[in-house]
């Protein structure tokens, strides 16, 4: 309490001598929250002490939603951090967690970086990440108000990551390509599914009824496609206490049907998940199960014809695919990096997520009524945010990075090599036991 009375003094200009420069940043960040929500702030000379690069690593660089966010965000942080320069880092989606962890490891991350569901319990068990419940605090978030989703960023009693977004997954379908194959309206069950899914498929039109990622050798993102097929089937690969749950016989009905569209030509093969979601954005994909993400970055030209309604998968669980950012313990500029993530929770950075990219972002509460009245299927993504699940199979904590790549490589080989599935969930149920037992 003394550091905090310290904090409080300095901030009213009651200390002549300057406090440490942690503080300083503190203060600024704190003044630069107050700012956003109509406040004075108390001071803003701490706001000049944050100068020098910030290395910011995603592969959201590359893409023109995200980017423009991110971009614009930026520019406004750096009205009020002049002196803070943010340098872009974009690297590939598919080798970007190989990339990250082999920096970390190293000792030489970014300052800034993404983080997805698989490998935000590994950052944190081994200390990669640096905590921010103190800039959180003093910047005056209310931290009860956070999407569900914060909670995967706490580990022993501190918080590690700020959530971006967070996806809930449901069926998003074209309407234009839907009637264009005599097609009245959106599937009610999984049979109905399926079968919309072959109908609208027109190959040699660059036309598909689904897409996923399913890039060979990228595991991470395979298994993440994967994800909405399988738990709305009602199944995970561990059950809900951790345990291997791979020849559950809903895990086998989720690949089966995910095989058989596979084998029917009706999706397109060798791609990455930028790539993958790239043809919906343009108009090339019937049917998706996928997050509202894809209403922020669809062209204009496919925007109207696109509209969502709840999953008809078996299972009424939901998935949720989250990214978040976080700062490396043994970044170069970690104030700063802190600072610019402390002003992404600015109620004017809230929006402007949601503007662009029509997503739940850390803060629902933030959302301006418009959006939903402007996006009316915008309101069952975000509150389905309360209750969906995260891909990341239960119980498997710092494991999940390297299990994760276990079962891509056996969805892989379902898909690729026509390994029997059930074969291969025998196989992975041994590998998964032998690896949960290390």
């Amino acid at each position: 309490m003394r550091g905090s009375k310290r904090l409080r003094d300095h901030v009213a200009g009651r200390h002549s001598t300057p406090l440490l420069h942690r503080r300083r940043f503190l203060a600024g960040v704190a003044g630069s929250a107050a700012a956003a929500i109509g406040t004075r702030p108390r001071r803003a000379s701490a706001q000049s002490a944050l100068s020098g690069e910030v290395a910011f690593a995603t592969f959201e660089w590359n893409t023109p939603h995200t980017g423009s966010v991110l971009r614009a965000l930026t520019q406004s942080f750096n009205q009020r951090y002049p002196n803070v320069r943010i340098r872009e880092i974009p690297i590939p989606a598919g080798g970007y967690h190989d990339q990250i962890l082999t920096q970390l490891t190293a000792g030489t991350p970014p300052d800034i970086f993404r983080i997805d569901d698989p490998q935000l319990p590994l950052y944190m068990e081994r200390g990669f990440l640096t905590p921010l419940d103190d800039a959180i605090r003093e910047a005056g978030v209310d931290t009860a108000r956070f999407a569900p989703a914060m909670r995967d960023a706490r580990h022993e009693g501190k918080t590690y990551g700020v959530v971006y977004q967070t996806n809930t997954r449901q069926l998003i379908f074209n309407r234009a390509l839907l009637q264009a194959a005599g097609i009245d309206g959106p599937p009610r069950d999984a049979a109905q599914l399926e079968d919309q899914i072959r109908r609208t498929t027109k190959r040699d039109q660059g036309q598909f009824g689904f897409t996923f990622a399913s890039k060979a050798g990228d595991a991470t993102a395979l298994f993440l496609s994967a994800g909405p097929l399988i738990i709305g089937f009602g199944s995970h690969f561990t059950t809900d206490d951790g345990r291997p749950n791979a020849t559950d016989p809903r895990l086998a009905e989720a690949l089966g049907f995910l095989k058989r569209i596979w084998d029917a030509d009706c999706v397109p093969r060798g791609l990455d998940g930028p790539a993958a979601n790239s043809l919906i954005f343009s108009g090339r994909v019937a049917l998706t199960l996928n997050g509202s993400f894809v209403f922020g970055a669809a062209t204009p030209e496919t925007r109207p014809n696109l509209a969502a309604v709840a999953s008809p998968l078996p299972s009424t669980k939901l998935m949720r695919g989250t990214s978040w950012y976080g700062v490396g313990a043994r970044g170069r500029n970690k104030d700063a990096a802190i600072a610019w993530l402390m002003h992404m929770l600015t109620p004017e950075s809230q929006a402007k997520i949601v503007e662009v990219e029509r997503v739940t972002p850390a803060l629902p509460h933030l959302i301006p009524a418009r959006f939903f009245e402007e996006s009316p299927w915008l309101r069952p993504f975000v509150e389905g945010a309360s209750t969906a699940v995260s891909y990341l199979p239960p119980g498997l904590g710092s494991r999940a990075f390297s299990q994760i790549r276990t079962i891509g490589d056996e969805i892989e080989a379902i898909l690729y090599r026509n390994k029997p599935i059930p074969t291969a969930m025998a196989d992975l149920q041994r590998a998964l036991e032998a690896g949960l037992r290390r």
